[in-house]
Parts: structure tokens; sequence; C-alpha cells
């Protein structure tokens, strides 16, 4: 009893003890006092944007965003900072975290070593840092981490000389090295041997090339790999061998290496019996040119991927072919005519079958129809043809990506058709889906992708497409003919951006779409141009998404003034309202954008002056041409814009000096400040300009922000968004988009100038266009001009230069539009291969210029006539001077000596008289009897035949 007793009283103790160490913990020990500071130290080291890591204040870190600890101890165990954007130090208070089991930084910005001292936290489970900017060694140091299932360290900037420190964590089950740099890492294999419980290896883009093969038959018994990616490497097909016996493998990217001969040959090498293989991508090798082999050896195998295998024939498919496949990817091939596509329709159980960028043509078979768990079928840009209709269609109950686009194929639907899917994506771009609006779209309500564009639609949107809008985060209906308004407003409920599904796009130009302009949703970018909208933008500017990134309405009948409201769109990249109706003074809000990179406003009726811009420093493009805006030149653009490279201020009323601060713009291609009030003269430091000064410098490429979407954690990626201009170009107005970054003038013409053009402007010698024309500039033509070697138009007409043309001319071949006229030049126009082809019009109004191609002679070549003409007559009176009067005797003693000779003697002597007649009569005798007999002849032996 006493001992019951005793018990009980010993457990009521125990009890109260730990309900007040727990009370004493939980209200004292909220968190570790050192960890907590540790933390703090990391976040310092951080560079924080206003709202992350808010909630890291306080006493009870436990509590903070991204920290998990120990019921009981209170010691953090995780900290989880997944992709939330941070920037700044992986600081080596980290290590101070000692009871850590998961530290997971992946998808962020860090950027510094990795501390050596992460090697002390010994119970680590997970180490995920993928995704960052670290850089330099790994440290050797993390092989001491012996409880780690999970290290992940790839997309960085790392490398690593050896890899003997993996083999020390022998419960290591997923190793990702993805991007690390192991090019000189050469007996990777045995490392990798050593652990046993590696179930999963990740060596994308690590740059291996060299394999240990005494390690390979290691590697097949030693651990059961499940997963292997080697892709992009530069492996070669001998490897390939080497995994045939690895029976547990069931997934093998070797995309984008050096495999190459015949695909059948290298699957050859792959097949084996024991072979389990489920996914198998070959993809992106330099294989020979052949047909589709057969991977009939391959009993399990569920997705194929041959994408750019240089495929070009199907042969006949047997219906007991690859039984299990559900994926098939033959994509960027040359597979071509009907017969591929049919059989490979054939291949019952497919899920994705993605046939795009071939050369297929014909009509789509309607066994596509039995596929019944079809889910994706991408058929892009091929040369397919005919009709789509609902025999096609109507048994793909699972279908939920549909690419036909790039085709000359026509859907043609029944009005009253309820499909029996629900797409998330279809890309019909280049089809027929018109002249109605598709109605079947109606019964489409889970679209988040709709690419419609140049289907030839000529009607308006139906009301119920704005209720399905809700839900399209890509949406294109561009280059049709869709008419009406927009809806006054849209109700949304997903947000502009988030790291699952990207950024929303719509896209309605080229298109006549008119009325005013709604408030629209949040989105990423908004194109509306080339369409017939009207009225203001105020209302739009005040309501419209903050988060947009590009925004295009030119080319429509907008008007009014602009809202001081423009600073709200902090992320704006793209502002291209040109071609519109718009007046009034530009908003100073327009400075307030920092993200800024391209600002088209030409083509308006702006007026005043440009508000200051000096916060916008990724400016690369400023277009205000063809305006009413006035003042001096800014000098601010050479001083902070120093990213610029097209800057168009043409027909304006600008005037004052160009600023010399221009010369500090390095990037600059395009510089037209035409049409203008400016004076005084040419900067002479324009060859600082250094894109137009050397040949060698980089260009500019106007490719903005690509767009990237995630449906069923599948990327999809559209854009780059490129920027065009129009710009003057030998005389005509020329619009650019893909090679406008190629494209180098400078236009200033149509001023005031004065002065000479100065020396240095020959040392630009990457410039395609220099027009100077219409100014008052004096002087000579440069004698250096010749150094302009990529020069392709030059205008320097209508000013008052003199003197003669350098005959560096001749050095300009590449030359094809050139205007000298009305200057005061002289001389004689150079001999080369392009300025003789020129019409005189380029040479008018020039008095005293000669020489080809123009009729006037220069007074050297006249000379030169004259000379000759004068040794042509001295010719001919020196051939006249050989006819003299001895001449005349000797032809008449010549005359009497020939006649009178023969003629004479037989008319004195007779006997040699009749001797000579009668020779003449006997040779006319024989003759004749000769003929006679040759036609008795002839008359006998056609006698005898008869």
């Amino acid at each position: 009893m006493l001992y019951c007793g005793f018990n009980f009283l010993f457990c009521v103790l125990a009890i109260l003890c730990m309900n007040l160490l727990c009370a004493e913990s939980f209200h004292k020990n909220k968190c570790v006092e050192t960890e907590r500071r540790a933390l703090l130290k990391f976040k310092d080291a951080l560079l924080l944007e206003r709202n992350d890591l808010t909630s890291w204040k306080g006493e009870e870190c436990c509590k903070w965003e991204g920290i998990s600890c120990d019921n009981f101890t209170h010691h953090v165990t995780s900290l989880d900072l997944f992709a939330f954007r941070l920037s700044g130090k992986l600081d080596s208070s980290i290590c101070e975290l000692k009871h850590l089991t998961s530290l997971n930084l992946a998808y962020n910005k860090l950027e510094s070593k990795i501390p050596k001292c992460i090697g002390s936290l010994s119970k680590l489970i997970e180490l995920n840092l993928i995704g960052n900017k670290l850089v330099s060694v790994i440290p050797p140091s993390l092989g001491n981490l012996s409880n780690l299932q999970t290290l992940d360290l790839g997309f960085n900037d790392l490398t690593a000389n050896d890899l003997e420190w993996i083999s020390h964590l022998s419960n290591l089950r997923h190793l990702g090295l993805s991007k690390v740099n192991l090019s000189l890492v050469v007996d990777w294999l045995s490392s990798i041997s050593k652990i046993p419980s590696l179930s999963e290896l990740d060596f994308y883009g690590c740059g291996l090339h060299q394999v240990n093969l005494e390690s390979i038959p290691l590697l097949n018994t030693s651990i059961s790999l499940k997963y292997l990616d080697l892709s992009y490497n530069e492996f070669q097909s001998s490897i390939l061998k080497y995994f045939r016996n690895m029976s547990q493998l069931q997934e093998l990217q070797l995309n984008y290496n050096k495999l190459s001969s015949k695909l059948s040959d290298n699957i050859q090498q792959l097949c084996s019996a024991k072979n389990g293989l489920r996914k198998l991508d070959l993809s992106d090798n330099p294989f020979i040119r052949g047909p589709l082999p057969d991977f009939s050896c391959f009993s399990s195998l569920e997705a194929l991927s041959l994408r750019n295998a240089n495929l070009n024939f199907v042969e006949i498919i047997d219906h007991a072919y690859l039984p299990t496949i559900y994926s098939l990817d033959l994509s960027f091939n040359q597979l071509n005519g009907s017969q591929p596509l049919f059989e490979i329709t054939k291949l019952a159980s497919l899920k994705t079958l993605h046939l795009s960028h071939n050369h297929l043509s014909g009509s789509i078979p309607h066994t596509i129809g039995q596929l019944s768990s079809l889910a994706k079928l991408l058929l892009s840009s091929n040369k397919l043809s005919g009709v789509i209709n609902e025999t096609h269609l109507s048994n793909l109950s699972q279908l939920r990506i549909l690419d036909v686009s790039q085709n000359s194929l026509s859907l043609n639907l029944s009005l009253k058709w309820v499909p029996p899917f629900k797409l998330e994506r279809l890309y019909a771009s280049s089809c027929t889906l018109g002249p109605k609006f598709p109605a079947w779209l109606k019964h489409q309500g889970e679209l988040e992708i709709l690419d419609i564009s140049h289907n030839g639609i000529s009607d308006s949107f139906p009301k119920w497409f704005w209720n399905l809008s809700l839900s399209l985060r890509y949406l294109n209906v561009s280059h049709n003919i869709l008419k009406g308004t927009l809806p006054k407003s849209f109700t949304r409920t997903k947000g502009n951006y988030d790291y699952d599904h990207g950024w929303d796009v719509w896209d309605f130009s080229f298109n006549n779409m008119n009325g005013s302009l709604p408030a629209f949703p949040e989105l990423g970018v908004l194109f509306l141009s080339k369409n017939m909208l009207t009225g203001s933008l105020s209302s739009f500017c005040t309501s419209s998404s903050q988060s947009l990134i590009q925004l295009d309405m030119s080319s429509n009948f907008l008007e009014g003034q602009l809202s001081d409201c423009w600073g709200k769109f902090k992320s704006l990249e793209v502002l291209n309202l040109a071609e519109n109706n718009l007046s009034g003074k530009l908003p100073n809000s327009f400075g307030a954008r920092r993200q800024i990179k391209s600002l088209h406003l030409n083509r308006n009726n702006f007026s005043g002056e440009i508000p200051s811009l000096i916060l916008c420093h990724k400016l690369q493009l400023i277009d205000v041409g063809d305006n009413n805006l006035q003042g001096t030149l800014p000098m601010w653009i050479g001083h902070h814009l120093l990213q610029l490279s097209n800057l168009r201020m043409r027909a304006n009323k600008f005037q004052g000096n160009i600023p010399t601060s221009l010369c500090n713009l390095s990037f600059l291609q395009v510089l037209d400040l035409s049409q203008n009030n400016i004076i005084g003269e040419i900067p002479q430091c324009f060859d600082r300009i250094v894109a137009l000064s050397n040949l060698s410098f980089p260009r500019t490429t106007f490719q903005h922000t690509s767009f990237i979407y995630f449906v069923e954690n599948e990327m999809y990626e559209t854009g780059p968004f490129i920027d065009k201009e129009i710009l003057a170009w030998k005389g005509s107005n020329i619009e650019y988009d893909k090679i406008l970054g190629l494209v180098t003038i400078i236009d200033l013409s149509c001023n005031h100038l004065t002065g000479e053009i100065p020396q240095s402007i020959t040392k630009l010698v990457a410039l395609a266009t220099l027009n100077l024309s219409r100014n008052n500039l004096t002087g000579i033509i440069p004698s250096n001009i010749g150094h302009m070697e990529r020069l392709e138009s030059l205008d320097l007409s209508r000013n008052h230069l003199s003197g003669r043309m350098p005959t560096s001319f001749s050095n300009l071949t590449f030359l094809n539009n050139m205007n000298l006229s009305f200057n005061n030049l002289d001389g004689k126009i150079p001999v080369s291969t392009q300025l003789q082809t020129f019409d005189s019009y380029s040479y008018v109004g020039n008095n005293r210029l000669c020489g080809p191609p123009l009729i006037n002679l220069c007074p050297s070549d006249v000379i030169s006539s004259t000379r000759t003409n004068d040794k042509h007559v001295t010719s001919e009176e020196d051939e006249d001077k050989l006819i003299t009067f001895g001449f005349y005797v000797s032809l008449v003693l010549g005359f009497i000596i020939g006649f009178w000779g023969v003629c004479g003697t037989l008319v004195i002597k007779t006997s040699w008289r009749r001797a000579y007649f009668k020779f003449f009569n006997n040779m006319k005798d024989w003759i004749y009897v000769t003929l006679a007999v040759f036609v008795n002849r002839l008359k006998k032996r056609f006698q005898v035949e008869d």
C-alpha cells in the first residue's frame, strides 16, 4: 500500500514538474535567444524589399514566416524561404542553428559563396539551395552531413573539381547538381556508386564528357538508381550500352548531348531483357537521318521523347507496338506526308502526342478520334490542310490542350455543337475559325490560354465571351476583323502575377474595335494597337492595373490630355501611345517609372517641354517625334540615360544647340533630331559614341520580357515582345522590328546648323545613314569620309559646302543612296564603283562640278579630247602626203605595160591571135561532148531500172 502511495505521489510530482518546466519554457523560452539573434543576423545580410520578412520581429521567432521549431525544445528545426525572391548574402550566421533538419532557400537571388560551416549542421536532412546566384567552389565540408537525404545545389554559378566528398553522404536519396561546372571531374561515377540509397541523380548541364568505364559496372550493382538526368552534357553514343543492365532505372534523360550515328543503333545499345525504362528522352542529338526505330524491346516504356532527332519516316505500326506508351514527342523532325500521323494514331493508349514543327501534309485522319485518352494534341507548324469537324473531336473527352496553329486547317464545327472536353489551352493561330465567332468556345469555361489570332473572324464579341475571359491568363485575338466595343468593366478573382502562374497577357491589336477604354483587370501586358478606339486615357490611367509591364495603344483615335497618374505603374517597361490625337503637356509622372525601357509618344499633338526623366536609367528608346514639343534639347539625356540606344525627336520645335552630353551615350545607334530649329555647330565629340565608332560593339536588342505560364506544373512561354520603330531611311519611312537593333542613323537635317562638318564624324565607322541636308553648313567635305565604309546613305544636300569631292569617296562601296545637290562643290567627281551609278540629280546645283555621270566635261577632259582630235587630223594629213606625182606616173606605166603587153601582142601578131582563139573553140567543143555523153548514160540507167 505504501509502495503504491509512493508511486502515486511520484507520478503527481513528476507531472507537476513537467507542467512547471513546460510553462516556464513556454513563457520564458518561446524562442532560443541565440537562434533568434542568428536569424536576425541572417536577415540583416539580405537586401529586402518593403514587404519581405515583415513578420521577423519580436521575441517569438518560432512564429516568424518560414520558421518551424521543435514543440518541446523550441529549437529552430526548419528554415523554409522557398521562392521568396530574396537577394543579398547567405550569411554564416545560419550555422548557429545547430538543430536544423531542413534548410530550403531555393529559387531566391542569394549572391555569395556557400559558407563552409554549413557542413557542421550535422542534423540536416534536407539542404536545398537550387536556383540562386551562389558562386565559387562547393565546400567539401558538406560531406560531413551524414544524415542528409536531399541535396540540391543546382542552377547556381558553382564549380566542383572532384566529387569525392559526396561518397560520405551514405543516406542521400536525391542529388541535384544541375548547371554546376563538373567539366574537370573524371571519376564522378565512382563517388556516386558509393551511395547505396541514391535513387535520383540530376546532372543537367554540368559539362560532363568523360566517364571512367571501370566505375560503370559498379554503378549497375551498388545502387538502385531510378531517375538519371544527364541532359545538356557532351556524352558520346558509346555511353549508352553501360546503362542497359541498370534494371532499377525508370527514367533516363540524355537529351542535348553528342549521341550520333543512327538512332536505331543507339536504341539497340540500350535494349536489354532486364530493361525497365518507363521514360526515355534522346531529344536534340545529332543522329543520322532515318526512320523511327523499333522500340519494342522497351516493354514498359510510357514516355518517349525524340524531339529534333532527324527522323524522316514512320513505318507501319502494329497495334501491339508500345502498348503502355502514353506520351510521344516527335516534334522538330522531318516527318512528311500523311502516313506518320495515321500510323501513330494506332497507339491507343496515348495521352500526349507532340508532332509540331514537321512537314506533315494532307488532312488530319478521323482515326485521331479513336484516341479516347488523349489529353494533349500538338500539331502546330506543319503543312496540314482540310477540315476539322465533330468526327475528329467528339470522342476526345479528356482533351485539355489542342494546338493546331500555323497550318491551313479550318475548324468547321456546328454552332450548336457542345464539345465533350474542357480545354485549358487552345492554340489555333493562322487557322480558319471565322467568319463568325466560334460559338463552341462558350462551353470552354476552364480556358487559361486562348490564341485565335489570324483566324479571319469578322464579327463582334458575343456577350458570353467576357465571362469566359475572366479565367484567361493569355488571350490573343489579334489580326482579325473583330468589331464592336469592349465591356465597361471586367471582374476577376485572380491576381496579376504569382510564382505558380506568371503574368497575364491580352492582345486585341489589329482589329476594328471602337468605343472608349474600360477599366481592365490585373494584367501584365495589354496590346490594343491598330484599332479605332476613341475617348480619353484619363479614366483608364486612374482605374487600370498598377502591375502593367507592357502597354501598347498606338494607332487609335484616342484624344485629350494625359492625366498625371502614370507614376503608379511602377513595373512598366514599354509604353506605346504613338499615332493618336493626344495633346497637352507630358505629365511629370512619366519620370517616376524607373523600370521603363521603351517610350513611344510620336505622332500626337503634345506640346510644352519634355519632363525630367533622370530617374529612368533603363531607358533604351525614346520617340517623341512628330509633335509640337519645344524648348532646348535636355542636357540630362546624356548624363542620366546612359543605356539609351534610340533617340528620335524629329519634327518638333526644339531649339538651341545640340548638347555635347549626347556624346556620353555609348549605346546610341539612332539619333534623329531633324526638322527642328536647332542652331550652332555639330559637336566634335560624336566619335565618342562607341556603338557608332566600333564595329565590334554589341548591338542593342529591342526584345523585352518573355512571359511564362504554368498550367498543371507545365511551363509555357510566350514572347519576347519585339519593339518596333518607324525610321527615315534613304528618303522613306520604314518600320523596323526584328532588325531594329542593327540600324545605325544620324539625321540632323532641316535645322539651322552652321560651321563645318567635323573631321571626327568620319570615325563613325559603324554608321549606315548620315543626313545633314538642309542646313547652313560650310567648308569642305571631310577628306577621310572614305573611312565610313559601312555608309549606305549619305545626304549633304542644300548646304553651302565647297571644294572638291574627296578621292576617298571611292572607298564607300556600300553606298547606294547619295545626295550632294545644291552646294558649291567643284572639280571632278572621283571615279568609283558607286559614284558613277547615281543619276545627275545627286549632283545638281553644283555648277562647277564635272565629270561622269554629269554631261559637262572637266577642263582637263576637254584638253585631252582636243589633243586626241589633233592626232587624228595629223594622221590623215600624213596619209594624204603618200599620194604624190610619182604615184600617178607609176599608175599609168603599170596600166600600159600590163594591158598592152598582152592585148597589143594579139593585135600585132596574127599567128598568136589565131592560136589563142582556136584554144577557146576546142575547149568549148570538149565541154559540150563531155556533157552530152554523161546525159545519155543517165537516161539508159533509168530505163534499165524501170
